[in-house]
Parts: C-alpha cells; sequence; structure tokens
C-alpha cells in the first residue's frame, strides 16, 4: 500500500468535491490528484528516490499539504520542520538527518547540509509541465515520516513512522468522526505537529473538505472560520478552548454546528470538560495520545460528565496497561508508570542526536512518561508527567494536582507549576497564574491552603500576563524552567 492511494481515489470517484480549502482558493479532490502526481514527479526529476528523506520547512498551507503527498507517493520520508523556528534550530534539524533535499519558502533558506529547493514561481511552474507519476511505491513497511514529540518538557524524541504505521494512527482517529457524511474540517494545528499532519491525512483519506487556517488566530478568529466556511469538525488544544470559553455565553453553545470538536495535547481540568459541553459544543471530545503510537484514547461526550478526571477508554488498536517499578502489571486505580503498545507503534531513531532514548521503548512497549491509574472499566486516569514529578520531603507532588487547584478559583484564567532547588536543597513549588481580574498572589495562597495539604502549597506565586507556548499551542514548561534559572 501507499498511504496516498485513498486520497487520489478520491481524484477518481468525486473529482468535484472540494479537498482543501485555503482562504479563497478551492482545491477539488481531481485538482489535488493532478497536483500531487506532477509533484511527485517534479521530485523524482530533482533525483528523490524511494528511501530518500525529504525536508518540508512550509507554511502550514495548500503546498505543504501537497508536497508532504507528493513526497509521500516517490516512497521519500517526509521530515517536516516548523517554518517560524530560528534558523539555528531549522539547521540543526535538518542536519540531523541525512536529507536529499529541504523544501523552503522562497524567502526562507535554512542553511541546510543539503540543496534547499524553493517554492517559486521557477517551482510551480516545473511542476506544471512536470510528467505525472503514476507508479508509486507500494510498500505498506517502507518509511513515510519522522514524528517529533512535542519538546514542552525537554527535547524532541524522533521516530520513525512507516506507510501502515500512519494509517492506523489515522484509523484509531476516525474512530470518534461521525460517519454520516463528509466533513468539512477546520484545521487549524501547524502540520508539521504529529497530531496536525495525522489530521489532515485522516480526513484527506476519508474525502472530506479539508479548511486550512493559520495557526496562530484569536477565540473570536476561530468562531468566524468555522461559521464562515461552515465547518463541521475541528482539533483544538486547551488553551483555545479556554479561550473560547472567556467569550462563551453561560448557557447558550458557541458552537453549535459542529459534529465534533476534539481538544487534544494535554488534558484539560475535570471542570473544563463539563464546561465544554455546555458553552461549546454537546459534541465535544477530548483524546489522548504520543506522536510515536498516534491516538491512544478518546473521552466521548456521554463519559464526560461520569468521568471528568479520566481521558477516556484505549482505542481498539492499541493495549495500555499501568505497571510498577519493576515492570509488573498493577490492577484497578493503582498509579504507576503507562505503557502502550500496538501496530500503529513507531520505530525510535537511533543516531539522530535526540532520538527516544532506550527507557521509553522496551520489550515491544512505549513509555510515553505519563503516570496514571486505569479504572475497573478501562479509563484512564492521568496524575501527571514522571519528569515533571516534584519532590519534597521524600513525597511526590503532581504538578497536574496543583494546578488543578489554583484552576479552581474564579479569578484563574490558567495556571502552571513547576519545581526549583531551593536554599535546603528541597525541591520548591513556582506557579505561574493568568488572572482574570486584579489579584494579589496573598488571595491565591489562601485559596491553596484550603484546597492542598501543607507540603503541596506553592512556595511562589507569579501573576503573568501569559504563559509560554510552543507553536503547537502547548504549554511550553521548559520555557518557564528557563526563566526559573534566569532569576537565579
Amino acid at each position: 500500500m501507499n498511504l496516498t492511494d485513498p486520497i487520489l481515489r478520491h481524484g477518481r470517484m468525486q473529482s468535484s468535491a472540494a479537498a482543501l480549502v485555503d482562504g479563497e482558493r478551492t482545491i477539488s479532490y481531481g485538482a489535488l490528484a493532478d497536483l500531487v502526481l506532477r509533484t511527485a514527479g517534479h521530485l523524482a526529476a530533482l533525483g528523490v528516490e524511494p528511501g530518500d528523506q525529504v525536508g518540508l520547512c512550509l507554511k502550514d498551507d495548500w503546498q505543504h499539504v501537497v508536497a508532504l503527498l507528493a513526497a509521500l507517493r516517490v516512497g521519500a520520508t517526509a521530515v517536516q520542520m516548523d517554518w517560524r523556528s530560528r534558523p539555528a534550530e531549522k539547521a540543526r534539524i535538518a542536519g540531523a538527518f541525512a536529507l536529499k533535499l529541504v523544501l523552503v519558502l522562497p524567502e526562507n533558506d535554512i542553511a541546510a547540509p543539503c540543496p534547499c529547493v524553493a517554492l517559486d514561481d521557477q517551482w510551480h511552474d516545473a511542476v506544471a509541465t512536470a510528467a505525472p507519476l503514476t507508479a508509486a511505491l507500494q510498500d505498506r513497511d517502507a518509511p513515510a515520516a519522522v514524528l517529533a514529540s512535542s519538546g514542552t518538557t525537554g527535547l524532541p524524541k524522533f521516530t520513525l513512522a512507516t506507510h501502515v504505521q500512519l494509517y492506523l494512527h489515522a484509523v484509531a482517529y476516525l474512530e470518534i468522526v461521525p460517519p454520516t457524511r463528509r466533513q468539512r474540517f477546520l484545521l487549524t494545528l501547524p502540520h508539521y505537529f504529529s497530531a496536525g499532519r495525522l489530521v489532515c491525512l485522516a480526513h484527506l483519506m476519508r474525502g472530506d473538505s479539508l479548511i486550512l487556517h493559520p495557526s496562530l488566530f484569536t477565540a473570536a478568529e476561530y468562531v468566524r472560520a468555522v461559521n464562515r466556511y461552515r465547518a463541521t469538525a475541528g482539533f483544538i488544544v486547551p488553551s483555545v478552548v479556554r479561550q473560547l470559553f472567556a467569550i462563551a455565553e453561560p448557557d447558550k453553545p458557541l458552537l453549535p454546528d459542529l459534529e465534533v470538536l476534539i481538544c487534544g495535547g494535554a488534558p484539560l481540568f475535570p471542570d473544563e470538560k463539563r464546561d465544554a459541553l455546555r458553552k461549546l459544543t454537546p459534541n465535544f471530545h477530548e483524546m489522548y495520545g504520543a506522536a510515536a503510537i498516534g491516538p491512544m484514547s478518546a473521552l466521548r461526550p456521554q463519559d464526560l460528565t461520569e468521568r471528568p478526571t479520566s481521558v477516556g477508554r484505549p482505542f481498539l488498536l492499541v493495549d495500555v496497561e499501568v505497571v510498577d517499578d519493576d515492570e509488573r502489571p498493577l490492577g484497578p486505580d493503582l498509579p504507576g508508570r503507562l505503557r502502550c503498545r500496538g501496530l500503529g507503534l513507531t520505530t525510535p531513531i537511533a543516531g539522530s542526536g535526540e532520538g527516544a532514548t532506550a527507557k521509553d521503548f522496551r520489550d515491544g512497549w512505549h513509555y510515553p512518561g505519563e503516570v496514571a491509574a486505569i479504572d475497573e472499566l478501562g479509563y484512564i486516569h492521568l496524575q501527571g508527567r514522571s519528569s515533571e514529578v516534584i519532590f519534597r520531603g521524600g513525597a511526590k507532588i503532581f504538578p497536574a494536582e496543583v494546578e488543578a487547584a489554583l484552576q479552581a478559583h474564579e479569578a484563574v484564567a490558567e495556571a502552571a507549576v513547576v519545581g526549583r532547588e531551593g536554599p535546603d536543597k528541597q525541591q520548591e513549588l513556582i506557579a505561574y497564574v493568568v488572572a482574570r481580574r486584579p489579584l494579589p498572589p496573598g488571595e491565591l495562597l489562601a485559596h491553596c491552603r484550603t484546597h492542598l495539604t501543607a507540603f503541596k502549597v506553592p512556595h511562589e506565586i507569579r501573576i503573568v500576563t501569559e504563559l509560554p507556548r510552543n507553536s503547537s499551542g502547548k504549554l511550553d514548561k521548559r520555557a518557564l524552567l528557563e526563566t526559573l534559572g534566569a532569576d537565579t
């Protein structure tokens, strides 16, 4: 199989249906198939062969989608990069892989140790006259893409996904997409982000219309885009959910026409999950996953009110369990290290300089770094990331618990907690809070003392205007730790 086969098939079966909507530009499935085959033909003319690695450092637009599909069609491995990152970071990632070439914006040479090919007028003229590459690599186990973790608590970890593994990720995700009609999916996630690439491929394989939207936007702009394009499905991160809450009416759904709205990237707090059903849409879902295996579980609307502390039950294609420090499976409700396995589990890349370590992949299992418990019905309850655990007085403190207590205060819009070493060599909890109104830290400390045991109360609470995020919109705790380091 080739991952592009089902997408190009729509070019024959529903050639006039809209595949990509990018601003005022609409590309039908017939036109998309022609673009992909001609772009693949041009890549082959440039010397790209099956097994080569091709870098994509492009904006989140229709050109990026076409380039990704063309690389897959040729049989190359796509290495996607954030076009907004600093030149040194782009060059570092490009240098970590033996890239045949990198496709870049006309104004964006990344100083990679390989040819950089700009998608300029000359490129588009060459594609228009290129011979379509009709014969594609047909090998389901061939490498398709390099996946990277979000890197919010450390450096990204790279894994290699095959065509069939990406297909299985898409199959799991599509379990929660209503099958009754073609969806109009509003894509606001960066394309290089694992979830962004996943939903892009999944909806195109399904034959839906993909509405491309810049990944930086306000809550009002998101609502306008949903209404303008008559979107029926979307995928957002928690920070966007909270922004939407700020403009929503108390008891009237803000996005009533969405048939499915998915939140992923990090779990919401229980009250936020219940509020999402009431304030955003009754078709709200939460999804949990990891780049190395794709979607792992989903919390559906019927479960949001009954099990809001959970991130749902595992998808059928994923095996999930909790083990102790000796790798022994634990019983219901007992916390331990979460691990997962399945046919969609990707392979860690050795020798890339930042590859996933041996402790993340062992004996056919992937350890995504979460501490969790699984109840008797199979629902996963996350307690926090093991890398974020703060030790004080011999006790473990999970930042998520402290963040939830802070979030319960009516004036707190968002909170993040990290640890630093104090004068007594004990870890101190430092909380960063975005407030909805002027809020003295002393008021929050008093609130924490009534909601937390004494050793979990933050040593310091800092009121900030915003929390740092990576380009996918996820909270970047590494940046907070760097801020603390600069203050000492």
